[in-house]
């Protein structure tokens, strides 16, 4: 948790490079229709956005959205029935967030003499029971007589079993309302354990503050009060976390709450101790760690562990307070085969208090995409959703931490009011409709999550932070049928408007469906229609082989002998050419795949020694490889019996560099472009309006030159190939120069002109195929969401390809070969 909330500030949202990889071959891979955009939203002149949804990458089942109670349960768990039980209401009730997720926070406490410093609410009480004989005499003469090791685990009169009400009470009005997990975590051991003997933290933030010969006793007294908790509130915890943000200098003595540093030596031992310590009690909850504040700590703890160390850990846990490296985390949890959870994160809001202001909700929305995008967590968790309001005013801190405000030292609690902000409402955009069980799934666009129900149908949650209004096109083309007869639910929330539902949308034949989103929105779509997965149109790199081009050397790999380097690209290399064949897991982004090459047909595998290698293919998780993505072309390969990842050795970029396997890093010579090594298939591409053929207009080969359709004649210049580029999407290559059509300028207007252009993977030279009757297709412009027509579906030779709202016509449908 933020030891001083101003400090955390999100670093800058990673954004779509542009480069892509192939993961459709043809117009035959692509199945659909198209239907009009409707006319309002294709005249509005916004801004273009198409979003594509590809339901064949399936992160595994949601868990739910939640918050840690700590300090506000602390404080409002001992208000007034009627007003802690609507503040539960907002944040666990059907009505209000719906949150299933509840993190206890178990008090380590100081000592009944230290003067209260800590901030409202920090000061979780804990479940020891110090007797009076250990304390200050009752007359207030003499001096303490409390011995360094009085506690004792196995005494009842050194436990205090009805410790911390408040906070119990909320666990159990979390579960009345339907929240079904629960865990506990420490920030701190109790005083007595510490160097300091202050439950802040040591003297200096790099040191350890628990004892050295206190590990199984502060492990005793976590699994004592788990029990204790659990037998007092009927609750079961499915994890305890014994340490927060462990690897930081935040935590000092006298500090505003409690905190503890722990080097990752120490976490270890804890997490070894606690194990140790559970075991004894008969107790199987599992351990999760390391609750790291950001993805680049977690990974450096994680890397220290020994192999024993990491398999006590049965859940991974980070924060996100800076955003740095969650790719690697998410394929550290897939290579070692444990649940991740993002446990803990808010933010302040770059403005000052406002219970009005888009901007911080923006900001929350942007976070949660980025997150649930780039780690593929289980679950998302704040950390305090309900904040303290004087502490968030312009006197102090003037910022917007928490989704609800209310004073934590109120006069009087039973009318202190309840302040939603606008991230209340952003956040119920998501927690209400990606419920539990959901399965979330990739999309192209970092503004936008989506995820198909578990009772089916799918949920969409599109940001628009841009400030101006933007027509959003979704492709649902992924889906093996979208039934246009059932309306598609929306719901805004933006300046004026709070999860307010507008009115219903429809979806076209075409698997689409357009509208318009306001300025600094977060809009949410229940698409109920949406069903199935098209094999023609998933992105799971099985069929045609593929090349492994390196995104930080562009250079592909290869076989050479008995060891794997990179070389120049040459699709036509059999040594580059790599067949996936998936052996389990379906859709799920933790599918596994054996990897083969061209030449020799030898797997990729890591050896004994943890080397890449090659051998005969074998039923050998070793041989057995995962593939994560973030939907934008760029792809990592996770070996399942190792956890390495395929990587270019030393980030060389220079040919004959070697290729291997190490721990994942998130540098770019662990990423890969997927490319396809289909052949060309060349052939005339014909209007079906007209009979003619496209071509560049005069033969012209130099960029620019307009295309145009004429009278067929056979010749190279009328001769195209689907070359496909980003997953979902083709270039149209012309035999005669090599060029790609594009739309002129990246123009998102009606009748743009249609061009040929250098290749260079730009959004405005990709195209999505739409299968027609009697063989034609239609071609959708990526980056504006218009189809490639005929200007005035003219049938003269000479008239210009042009861009236009798609209506069926057809001068819009064309035969490719």
């Amino acid at each position: 948790m933020p030891l001083t909330h101003g400090q955390r500030r999100p670093r800058p949202h990673r954004h779509r490079t542009g480069l892509a990889a192939t993961v459709v071959a043809s117009a035959a891979l692509v199945a659909g229709s198209l239907t009009a955009v409707p006319a309002a939203a294709a005249e509005s002149g916004a801004p273009q956005v198409i979003v594509r949804l590809d339901p064949s990458y399936q992160q595994q089942p949601f868990q739910g959205w939640g918050t840690a109670l700590a300090w506000f349960a602390n404080v409002t768990g001992g208000w007034p029935d009627a007003q802690r039980n609507r503040l539960a209401d907002e944040l666990y009730g059907a009505n209000g967030l719906g949150f299933t997720i509840a993190r206890y926070n178990i008090g380590g406490g100081d000592s009944p003499e230290t003067r209260p410093y800590m901030r409202p609410g920090a000061a979780v009480p804990g479940y020891w029971n110090r007797p009076a004989a250990f304390g200050p005499p009752a007359d207030g003469t003499g001096d303490r007589q409390e011995p360094v090791n009085w506690w004792n685990p196995a005494d009842p009169t050194h436990w205090n079993d009805s410790a911390d009400p408040n906070q119990r009470w909320w666990l159990q009005a979390a579960r009345k309302r339907g929240a079904d997990t629960f865990e506990a975590f420490s920030n701190s051991a109790p005083y007595f354990m510490t160097h300091s003997s202050l439950a802040s933290g040591a003297a200096l933030g790099w040191q350890d503050n628990l004892r050295a010969d206190q590990y199984g006793r502060f492990a005793a007294y976590l699994a004592g009060a788990l029990k204790r908790v659990e037998a007092s509130t009927g609750v079961d915890f499915a994890s305890i976390s014994p340490v927060n943000e462990p690897n930081t200098d935040y935590w000092r003595a006298g500090g505003p709450q409690e905190g503890s540093h722990w080097d990752p030596a120490s976490q270890a031992q804890m997490i070894t101790s606690l194990r140790t310590a559970l075991n004894a009690a008969g107790d199987s909850t599992p351990i999760a760690a390391m609750d790291e504040t950001n993805p680049t700590l977690f990974r450096e703890d994680w890397d220290s562990y020994p192999a024993p160390v990491r398999r006590r850990i049965g859940r991974l846990n980070t924060h996100t307070y800076s955003t740095g490296g969650r790719p690697a985390v998410r394929d550290i949890a897939k290579g070692s085969g444990t649940p991740l959870w993002m446990s803990e994160v808010d933010l302040g809001g770059t403005g000052g208090q406002s219970f009005t202001a888009m901007s911080p909700a923006l900001d929350l929305a942007r976070r949660i995409n980025g997150d649930i995008r780039e780690l593929e967590p289980r679950a998302w968790v704040m950390w305090q959703a309900v904040e303290d309001y004087e502490n968030m005013t312009a006197d102090h801190e003037n910022a917007n931490w928490g989704l609800i405000q209310v004073d934590l030292t109120p006069a009087d609690p039973a009318t202190e009011p309840i302040r939603r902000n606008k991230k209340y409402w952003a956040m119920a955009n998501y927690s209400r409709f990606v419920r539990p069980g959901a399965r979330v799934i990739a999309t192209n666009a970092d503004s936008t999550l989506a995820a198909l129900r578990p009772n089916g149908g799918a949920v969409v949650v599109h940001t628009n932070s841009t400030g101006a209004a933007e027509e959003l096109t979704l492709d649902l083309g992924g889906f093996t049928g979208v039934n246009t007869a059932v309306p598609v639910q929306r719901y805004t929330t933006d300046a004026a408007r709070n999860l307010q539902r507008d009115a219903d949308l429809g979806t076209s034949a075409a698997k689409t469906l357009t509208t318009t989103v306001g300025p600094d929105s977060v809009t949410t779509f229940v698409i109920p229609g949406a069903t199935g997965i098209d094999d023609a149109t998933a992105t799971a790199p099985t069929g045609t082989a593929r090349q492994l081009v390196n995104d930080n050397s562009g250079l592909a790999l290869a076989a050479a002998g008995h060891g794997l380097v990179q070389h120049p690209s040459n699709a036509a290399d059999p040594a580059q050419r790599w067949t996936f064949t998936r052996i389990s897991g379906g859709w799920n982004s933790t599918a596994s795949y054996r990897i083969t090459d061209g030449a020799d047909g030898t797997a990729l595998a890591v050896d004994g020694t943890g080397a890449l290698a090659l051998a005969a293919p074998a039923t050998s998780s070793a041989q057995y490889w995962l593939l994560s993505t973030t939907g934008d072309g760029h792809s990592t390969l996770v070996n399942k019996a190792t956890g390495r990842l395929l990587d270019v050795s030393g980030a060389a970029t220079w040919d004959g560099a070697a290729a291997g396997a190490f721990q994942p890093t998130g540098e770019r010579n662990q990423s890969w472009r997927l490319r396809s090594t289909a052949p060309d298939t060349w052939g005339p591409l014909r209007p079906r309006h007209s009979g003619t053929c496209v071509a560049a207009a005069g033969g012209a080969t130099s960029p620019g030159a307009p295309a145009v359709q004429e009278a067929c004649t056979g010749g190279a210049g009328q001769q195209w190939t689907l070359r496909s580029s980003s997953p979902g999407y083709v270039n149209i290559v012309a035999r005669h120069g090599g060029m790609c059509l594009a739309v002129a300028g990246g123009s998102t207007a009606d009748g743009a002109a249609v061009v040929q252009y250098g290749c260079d993977e730009a959004a405005d030279q990709e195209f999505s195929v739409r299968a027609q009757a009697a063989g034609h297709v239609v071609l959708v412009a990526r980056h504006s969401g218009r189809c490639l027509d005929v200007a005035g579906a003219s049938s003269a030779a000479g008239a210009a390809l042009v861009q236009y709202a798609c209506n069926r016509s057809t001068s819009q449908q064309f035969r490719t070969g």
